[in-house]
């Protein structure tokens, strides 16, 4: 399953004609995060080149080794960018982000009884997003570091700094 939404998001990715840069206010960017909590497919939309929206659809990091689990979660994040730089071979711009989210969690026992939590989560940090000059027009990479709190009730909170990539390559719209 997991291959073939890959390759749904490569093929869209590949049907939009314009890319734009990481920056450029009114363009959109398709691909993947991750951070040591969750993970899913990523849009992120540039409103100016100083606001940024983006929603991760995915699954969360627990670590619990129950058999028979799953668990889904939907991120929605405000950027505040900085200035745009660059260096020899790349551009480069930092900034700051809030997120809040809904996550849920499922598993089923050894004993057959059937759990499930659920949780907002909230969280803060900032990172850094980086496109190579002489690379791939519109493939920007992003590293962060960041806060997160999930409290699930009868569960018990998850949470804490975390560290993130991610991948994104942007389109004009």
């Amino acid at each position: 399953m997991k291959k073939y939404i890959v390759a749904s998001v490569i093929v869209l990715i590949f049907t939009f004609k314009g890319n734009s840069q990481m920056s450029e206010s009114g363009s959109l960017g398709l691909g993947i995060a991750f951070t040591s909590l969750n993970y899913g497919l990523s849009a992120k939309y540039n409103f100016t080149d100083v606001h940024t929206g983006q929603v991760i659809i995915g699954s969360a990091n627990y670590g619990y080794g129950f058999g028979n689990e799953s668990s889904f979660a939907l991120t929605g994040r405000y950027a505040y960018n900085f200035e745009e730089n660059d260096i020899d071979f790349a551009n480069w711009k930092p900034y700051l982000y809030g997120q809040l989210g809904y996550w849920t969690y499922k598993y089923n026992d050894s004993f057959g009884t059937k759990y499930n939590f659920n949780a907002i989560a909230i969280g803060a940090g900032g990172g850094i997003e980086w496109s190579f000059i002489d690379f791939v027009y519109g493939l920007a990479f992003s590293f962060e570091l960041g806060f997160t709190s999930i409290s699930f009730e009868g569960l018990g909170s998850i949470g804490g700094f975390n560290g993130g990539f991610g991948v994104h390559y942007y389109f004009n719209l």
